[in-house]
């Protein structure tokens, strides 16, 4: 089988498309596999392992993102004479072999306003031609799966859930002299609250805020760091930490290189995560592995996946938030005990089984096609 791969999310920003797309590819990679894995891009770089001589990356004219997967996506596959084509979420209208996609949440669906309109639309418009035309539909959760046939109809016999993992690298807990090292260079010590993630609306940190508000007089202050890129409308969270007098005790660290993430995860005495709305939400996982208590939202499929190895919130009630941090941060014992169980839960999941699922994917289609 030759699978050719949307592969142009690998080189531009880090994204959770990336992290999903690298971390599938690596295993492929690892496999000793019969297949033959034809990588289509407008740009090219290095990645972080060793592609064998069954990937073939090819390179193809910049042109816009919709030109792309119209016009050029189809004819280098057509060209390169792929059997099944593999893309995140909008897959070209005409093409020469089965299309399978992989289309991680649709949030907007029920937090409109947490997504911004242009995109919101053309989703809406191409989204369901992309899944009248796809063979399968991958995603990342039950709860996902379930969005999917409520808001798309998209028929659940084609919809395959296949989980996340966390990075080995997680797992590894880094030599205290080399967690510092990197702590230092963000002006950071060890013992504060750590939210890790894009700063958009649907990460639901304005209710986190006001919850670190309430809690401040009750409990010692500890500092809540937040790491990730601005953005879309990240401007009234700024003001917002203004607004409730916070600016002592929050702290914007920026987009961490992947290289840094292991040493800011286990510096923090608590990992907080209220999104909104989520198909996976990686970084519960990655905290769970790096030893870190969580505390995230029970709806979603965040509640699916962190199970009891968490504090578990309504993202909706700043409340319960509050609460749900004020145990965290007062209850040793509790935490200690996350701790332990939050790895268990990590370890469940594994990339080689993403890996492995995505093929018998490809396989089922196949033998359809």
């Amino acid at each position: 089988m030759r699978v050719g791969i949307d592969a142009r999310v690998l080189f531009g920003p880090h994204t959770g498309d990336r992290t999903y797309l690298l971390n599938l590819l690596r295993q492929f990679a690892q496999m000793d596999l019969p297949h033959e894995f034809v990588l289509f891009s407008d740009r090219w770089g290095n990645l972080p392992f060793h592609l064998p001589k069954n990937f073939r990356p090819i390179l193809l004219p910049k042109m816009t993102r919709w030109l792309y997967t119209g016009i050029l996506l189809p004819r280098a596959c057509s060209a390169c004479e792929v059997d099944l084509l593999h893309v995140q979420y909008i897959a070209p209208l005409f093409a020469p072999c089965p299309i399978v996609t992989t289309v991680h949440d649709v949030h907007w669906r029920r937090f409109p306003e947490t997504f911004p309109t242009k995109d919101r639309w053309l989703m809406e418009i191409f989204l369901p031609l992309t899944f009248h035309r796809a063979s399968a539909v991958i995603t990342d959760s039950f709860a996902s799966r379930i969005d999917l046939v409520q808001f798309f109809r998209v028929p659940q016999s084609k919809v395959q859930v296949v989980y996340l993992a966390a990075e080995e690298r997680f797992f590894v807990r880094l030599p205290e002299k080399e967690r510092r090292k990197v702590l230092e260079r963000y002006g950071l010590t060890e013992g504060y609250a750590l939210f890790v993630g894009v700063i958009q609306p649907r990460k639901n940190l304005e209710r986190l805020l006001h919850a670190f508000a309430l809690l401040r007089p009750q409990v010692e202050c500890c500092p809540l760091v937040i790491a990730g890129k601005l953005g879309w409308n990240a401007e009234r969270l700024m003001r917002l930490v203004g607004e409730l007098k916070l600016s002592g005790c929050v702290k914007f660290i920026g987009y961490v290189p992947d290289e840094d993430l292991p040493a800011i995860y286990q510096g923090a005495l608590v990992f907080v995560y209220p999104a909104l709305w989520e198909g996976f939400g990686l970084p519960v996982l990655e905290a769970m592995a790096s030893g870190v208590p969580v505390l995230t939202s029970a709806t979603s499929s965040l509640g699916e996946i962190a199970e009891n190895a968490a504090v578990l919130v309504d993202p909706l009630s700043v409340k319960s938030i509050f609460e749900g941090l004020r145990q965290l941060l007062t209850d040793e014992s509790l935490r200690a005990n996350l701790s332990q169980i939050g790895l268990m839960r990590a370890r469940q999941f594994s990339w080689r089984k993403t890996a492995e699922e995505t093929l018998r994917v490809y396989e089922s289609v196949m033998r359809k096609a």
